[in-house]
This record gives C-alpha cells, sequence and structure tokens, in this order.
C-alpha cells in the first residue's frame, strides 16, 4: 500500500507525488481505520482526533467564535449517528448505520448543524476501502473514548447508502411517548434499552437555543453563548454519570433542557425518563462503573445496527506490531529499494531498544527508532497511562532480500509476527501521481520480466476516486479500468508500463489497485491529505 499526504495541496492544482506505502496490514480497510483509533495524537497521528481534542473543541470553527458557540463537535458525532441509526427497521432488515442521513438534512427531525459540520469533517477521510458510514460509527467510538467513557469494540465494513432512507420518525422533543418507545422497538432497542441510550448519548453536549428554540428560550442566547446552550449536565465535555446523578438528585442542570424545557410538549427525556417509574434511571444511578459498560453494550449495539445486507467484519485490536508504509519503490539512482517503518506500540514504559527484521531468505537487519514518540487513546493491559507508540525506519536494497516472500519482526516483549511481501510487480509510489489541475491520475508499474512463473501481459490497473454527488456531503466512489502500454525501463529485468486516465476532482483518496490475472497484489493511495500518514 502506499499513500500520499499532499491533498489540501493539490486540490489548490498542485501535482502531487506520494509518499510510500506498498503493503497493507492485514488489509487496507482495517489498516487505514486501526490507524484512526490508535494514532491519536504526536508522531504520526491520523489527524481524526484532532476534531475532539481537546473534547469541548468545536472543529467548524475557531478562536473565540467556536468558544461562545457552545457546540461540541464530540456531542454532534454521537447526534449524527443516533439519528443516522433511528430508523432502523430490524423487521424489514433496513435502514441503521449506513450514512443515509447525508441525504436527510433537509427533515425537520433532522435539523441543526451537527451533520453538515461532521460530514464536512469526515469527507476527506472517505475512500475506496473507508465509507462515510464506518467514519460515522468511528465517530461515536472515538468521542467516547477520548473523553472520558471506556472503547466501543469497533467493527468494519458498513456499506454507504446511495439514496435518503424512505422512512422517517427520529424522536424529536415533541414526539409522543408512544411514538418514540414505537421508533425504538422498530430499531430493536426495549423501553429499558431506549431510556439507557439517551441517558447515555446525552452524557456530553447541549441544546441550543439558536436550532430548538421549542425546546431553549432565547433569552439563553447572550454574546459569550451564541447559540443560547443549556447543558445536558455540568460536566457536559466528560463522557460520565452525571446526568443521571442530576436528573435523579434533581440538581446541577436536572438532565438537561429535554427535561425541564419551558415548553412542557418538549420535555421528551423527562417522558421517557418517567415511562418505567424512573426504574431505569434508578439502576443507572446505582450501578456506578457500570454505567459505562451499559453504555458501551447499547452504543455497540447502535452502530451495529446495519441493513441485513451489509455483514460486519470482525472487531478491529490495536496492533502491537504494525508495519507501515512499506514498499517498493525507485531511486533516483535508478536503485530499486524496500523501505518503511515498523510502528510499535508499548502498554508501558518505552525501552528504546532495537527492534530485528529478518527475511524469508534470511536476510536481517537490526532498526533503530526514530525520536518521535506517537500517543494513543488505548491503555493496554490494564495500564494505567495511554499506550506509547514507536516508529523503526528501514530502507533495504532489492539485492539484500532477493527471492524474500515475508519478514519478520522481533523484539523484546513482543511475540515475532511474519509479514508477507512480493516484487513480482509493484506501482512506483514516484513515478506515479494525481494532478488535478489536469483531472488526470498517471501510473506506471514495474514488473519481473524474467520470471517464468509470472506472465506481467495479466496485469491490469483500477482506480477509485471518491467525488462530490449531489444532496449529500458524503462522496461516491467512481471507478476506472487504466489502460497502460510498455516504456523503456531503467532495469534489465523489470519492465515498466505506464497510463493515465481522467477524474473528477477528488475528494480524498485516489486508490489505485494492481491486479494480476485479476488477483489484487498491490495498492496506492494517491492524495490521502489528513487521513494519510
Amino acid at each position: 500500500m502506499r499513500v500520499c499526504s499532499g491533498l489540501a495541496v493539490s486540490l489548490l492544482g498542485v501535482v502531487s507525488k506520494p509518499v510510500a506505502a506498498m503493503f497493507y496490514y492485514p488489509d487496507p480497510a482495517a489498516s487505514s481505520l486501526e490507524h484512526i483509533l490508535v494514532d491519536n495524537w504526536d508522531a504520526y497521528a491520523s489527524n481524526f482526533s484532532s476534531a475532539i481534542t481537546p473534547c469541548d473543541n468545536y472543529v467548524t470553527e475557531v478562536g473565540l467564535p467556536a468558544i461562545n458557540s457552545h457546540r461540541t463537535t464530540s456531542a454532534q458525532w454521537l447526534r449524527v449517528a443516533f439519528h443516522d441509526f433511528a430508523t432502523a427497521d430490524l423487521a424489514a432488515g433496513t435502514g441503521g448505520i449506513d450514512a443515509s442521513i447525508g441525504f436527510e438534512t433537509f427533515r425537520d427531525e433532522n435539523k441543526g448543524s451537527a451533520f453538515n459540520d461532521s460530514f464536512t469533517f469526515w469527507q476527506p477521510f472517505v475512500n475506496e476501502f473507508v465509507p462515510m458510514a464506518d467514519l460515522l460509527a468511528i465517530g461515536t467510538v472515538m468521542s467516547v473514548h477520548l473523553c472520558g467513557g471506556k472503547y466501543i469494540p469497533y467493527s468494519p465494513g458498513r456499506i454507504d447508502a446511495t439514496v435518503a432512507d424512505p422512512k422517517t420518525g427520529v424522536p424529536e422533543p415533541g414526539t409522543s411517548l408512544e411514538e418514540t418507545l414505537a421508533q425504538f422497538e422498530q430499531a430493536g432497542f426495549n423501553q429499558s434499552d431506549a431510556i439507557a441510550l439517551t441517558a447515555c448519548g446525552h452524557a456530553i453536549g447541549s441544546v441550543h437555543a439558536g436550532g430548538f428554540p421549542e425546546v431553549v428560550e432565547q433569552s439563553a442566547i447572550t454574546p459569550d453563548n451564541t447559540n443560547g446552550a443549556v447543558n445536558f449536565d455540568d460536566t457536559r465535555t466528560v463522557f460520565d454519570q452525571a446526568i443521571v446523578h442530576e436528573y435523579i438528585d434533581w440538581t446541577g442542570q436536572k438532565g438537561g433542557a429535554l427535561v425541564t424545557s419551558y415548553n412542557e410538549t418538549s420535555r421528551s427525556d423527562l417522558r421517557l425518563y418517567e415511562s418505567d417509574g424512573n426504574k431505569t434511571m434508578l439502576e443507572l444511578y446505582e450501578s456506578g462503573d457500570r454505567f459505562q459498560d451499559t453504555c458501551v453494550e447499547l452504543l455497540q449495539r447502535m452502530i451495529n445496527t446495519v441493513p441485513s445486507s451489509v455483514q460486519l467484519q470482525p472487531a478491529i485490536t490495536p496492533a502491537l506490531i504494525k508495519p507501515v508504509n512499506v514498499t517498493w519503490d525507485v531511486t533516483t539512482e535508478q536503485e530499486l529499494v524496500l523501505s518503511g517503518k515498523i510502528r510499535m506500540l508499548y502498554a508501558g514504559e518505552v525501552p528504546n531498544k532495537p527492534v530485528s527484521v529478518t527475511f524469508s531468505n534470511g536476510y536481517t537487519e537490526s532498526l533503530v527508532p526514530e525520536e518521535g514518540l506517537g500517543t494513543s487513546a488505548f491503555k493496554l493491559t490494564d495500564a494505567q497511562t495511554n499506550a506509547t507508540t514507536q516508529y523503526f525506519p528501514f530502507s533495504m536494497p532489492s539485492s539484500s532480500v532477493t527471492g524474500a516472500t515475508s519478514f519478520t519482526v522481533a523484539a523484546d516483549g513482543f511475540e515475532a509476527q511474519v509479514f508477507e511481501v512480493q516484487d513480482a510487480a509493484f506501482i512506483v509510489p514516484s513515478l506515479s501521481y494525481a494532478d488535478v489541475a489536469k483531472g488526470a491520475v498517471s501510473i506506471t508499474l514495474a514488473a519481473r520480466n524474467n520470471r517464468p512463473d509470472f506472465d506481467p501481459s495479466q496485469l491490469s490497473i483500477e482506480i477509485a476516486t471518491p467525488v462530490r454527488q449531489p444532496l449529500t456531503l458524503a462522496p461516491k466512489i467512481v471507478r476506472t479500468a487504466v489502460q497502460v502500454a510498455e516504456v523503456e525501463s531503467p532495469f534489465h529485468d523489470i519492465g515498466y508500463w505506464s497510463g493515465s486516465t481522467a477524474v473528477e476532482p477528488p475528494t480524498g483518496a485516489v486508490s489505485v489497485t494492481l491486479l494480476s490475472s485479476g488477483k489484487v497484489i498491490d495498492t496506492l493511495l494517491l492524495d490521502a491529505g489528513v487521513a494519510g500518514w
């Protein structure tokens, strides 16, 4: 696999050259999403976490306007996920987390800035392997995990909707209790589930007079509270139990504006909480630390509610050893090299000891770490501190690893892991690029021409471009085959083939896939932008 970090520049018309990345471990989708989940701050951070760091951040504005808005991106991400989920119909096998909400923002039940704010931030991360629906789900995971809650196990594999969900019915402040419970039931959540999920979802955030004048009086709007925010509890940026305690004890925000609204018909949370005589809220009150476990279970069910045609993949776990940006490329001196980094994830103190890489042909190198460290939101093996990432770069000439089909990474305190490689054919990163100003992608591939068991004539190239589409900020993926022709090569045993194709302006990474007899053997990402390495 390979990625480029130049989207913001390339969209201004500059030719973008990729920074390498050839092999995805275990696959492009899992590798990319694990990067978002694990690489949160400092060295090689994915930038996804920056939107909700700190948890009172509002990424759509900056400076004093953001502070005075009292909007929080973390709370917005939770709201977007719930609204996307809420029209699910389990019996019919429709709806759930599919990013159809992007087509539904014109509906009164989806009013407010949260949807377009969130999709605007997520848009550059979308590519062939990372759909908007998976980002929508991961936004919930990150908002809870980074803002004081526990980690929600995250499974990828969602598929973006291409049209609005024909069903409506997201509960609104004025929705009757009967309608609200019926909608939750249709989505697979009983009365107790509905109450607890609402409390969990309102553990952070506010209701704003600017968007909900039927809930919050306009007098709440002031120069330092420009949207008239009324918080759900006194810890609006911390995912904790405060909303339950303040509601039961009738202190602080007393459960928020949807409990205490001046307009009795808009007290939707109060109607829901009282619907079982406060039994569920009292159980949550007395549950202590188990409140977090309840929220994890319910929010995981919510984000895993998908159309019946979608099969989610196994949950992603942090990779303790992860090769990143491992790629073949050709230097300016016409030398073929394999380069990349090994990311190590440490639970405690970083040992600063070498890591060894041994290839299946017997060649071994001891790698020295870079100086910069990364910080993860994860705490491993019951550690009390956040995990730390450290990177070990390498660059090896082809002559040293000739015939190797895998390499083994070993380090003190870690179980050695084996990763496959191949050099029969690859996309040449230094000779492949997207020229957005000209609306074209140019690709050069290299292939061995001296192997009896490999036929370069069976190679083909396909690209997938995320582009804008009407009625939603979620991109669609446009797939194109690239015709290539043989060109001059600097090597006697490696041939070059080049080609180009027109593309629409991309919103994120353009993926280039090299196939041999229909089997994927290499993937390159161009213009990866903020989502890239």
